[in-house]
């Protein structure tokens, strides 16, 4: 794996299958992890059992159902969602079969997200698809602990919540069981955090996980606020909590959970304010995502490598956010088209032979990137199949040098259509 640009993947730092393990944060209290994509968890109750998220793989959460059968006998007696991600919503099918009137809580903005990109359904699930590997063989897909592919799949449908749940705290006693509900926009507008007083049991949802996070996620969307993302993983910090569930991959225990918290939140600060002092100083969009990285003594803890999100990629969202398309540059204000610029670069080469000779000795080079602009240009100068594979096989090659799983996973996407045209 290579340095680029703004991406470091330490040696250290490599995917690994998400291992299925059944944890207990406290008493009555279980986490679920490796299941689903997503983590979840069951709580005791005095008549059966109440469910802090549901998953998403249909198979294993239904074994999971059948351990909570055991461990928690009785009947379920609500959900709770942290927020409106289907990872978190696609199981809740399997808990709610045969069940009549269980009240679903859920953020009184759940779906927020959704409803932002409406209108954009066709481009964004075109590109949810490239993120997440979904068209990708399974002989050919990148496990991982963040976007694991299990050797099943069943399509299903996230629930919704019927019980909205105001904003700020929320007292709950659920069949015995008291909890109380918290607001706090992080990964998306609408996450709920749910603590459990007596035991001590935080369950923080999408707020952070054991990855440097994605501050903005390839498939697009509206902007994740990272100084406010940053703000809730400190409110974290203020639960005195023995046991934490992150939304992914992650139980963590007593003195962890505020190293953890500090850290992460020291990471988003990090990266926000690096990129608002480069704008400042007069710095490209460009320049940014390439020289910006976390400090050494964040950039080596594992769970903020980057399985999952990019720092370049969160540094390309807060100059946008702040500033917009326009970085500045006056070039930049009425440009060349794609079609006058490869024409101009055809020309400078000598002919688009000489481009196309080009194309190729980078891609024998491994030079992927620089091939795959080559490629660019001559595909808008109506280049055919041969550079189109050219192109594919400069992304395949790109997909094997970075650690972003989703980066992974577009590139490897795209790839799999030029060779299918």
């Amino acid at each position: 794996m290579k340095d680029y640009p703004g991406f470091h993947a330490l040696p250290q730092h490599g995917h690994q299958a998400l291992e299925q393990r059944r944890v207990e944060l406290g008493c009555g209290v279980w986490a679920f992890i490796g299941y689903s994509s997503s983590n979840f968890a069951a709580i005791a109750t005095r008549h059966g059992y109440l469910m802090i998220d549901t998953g998403d793989n249909i198979p294993l959460v239904r074994r999971a159902r059948e351990e909570i059968s055991t461990l928690a006998p009785g009947s379920l007696q609500g959900v709770i969602l942290t927020h409106s991600h289907p990872d978190h919503c696609c199981g809740g099918s399997v808990f709610l079969d045969g069940e009549a009137d269980v009240p679903v809580w859920g953020h009184h903005g759940f779906g927020a997200e959704s409803r932002d990109g409406k209108g954009l359904e066709k481009i964004l699930m075109k590109r949810t698809r490239r993120q997440f590997g979904f068209d990708i063989p399974t002989a050919r897909y990148t496990q991982n602990f963040m976007l694991p592919r299990f050797d099943k799949e069943i399509p299903a449908s996230p629930i919704k919540p019927n019980v909205p749940v105001a904003e700020g705290k929320t007292e709950l006693d659920v069949d015995g069981i008291r909890l109380e509900l918290y607001t706090i926009p992080t990964e998306s507008a609408d996450m709920l955090v749910v603590w459990l007083p007596e035991q001590r049991v935080l369950f923080g949802g999408d707020t952070a996980y054991g990855s440097f996070p994605n501050l903005y996620p390839l498939r697009g969307g509206a902007y994740r606020d990272v100084e406010r993302w940053a703000k809730g993983i400190r409110r974290l910090k203020e639960f005195p909590a023995r046991a934490l569930l992150c939304g992914h991959n992650l139980a963590l225990f007593e003195e962890e959970i505020p190293c953890f918290l500090e850290n992460y939140a020291q990471a988003l600060e990090y990266v926000y304010t690096a990129t608002i002092h480069g704008m400042n100083e007069g710095k490209s969009v460009d320049e940014l995502a390439a020289t910006i990285e976390l400090p050494d003594k964040l950039r080596t803890l594992s769970y903020l490598a980057e399985f999952y999100g990019a720092v370049p990629w969160s540094v390309r969202a807060i100059f946008a956010a702040k500033v917009g398309w326009f970085d500045g540059n006056p070039s930049a204000v009425i440009p060349l088209t794609p079609q006058e610029e490869a024409e101009r670069m055809a020309c400078l080469a000598g002919g688009e032979d000489k481009l196309l000779q080009a194309a190729r000795n980078a891609l024998a080079k491994e030079d992927w990137r620089w091939a795959c602009r080559l490629a660019d240009w001559l595909l808008a100068l109506g280049a055919g199949r041969e550079v189109r594979l050219l192109k594919a096989d400069a992304l395949e090659g790109l997909s094997r040098e970075i650690l972003p799983i989703t980066g992974i996973n577009y590139l490897l996407s795209c790839a799999l259509e030029l060779r299918a045209n």
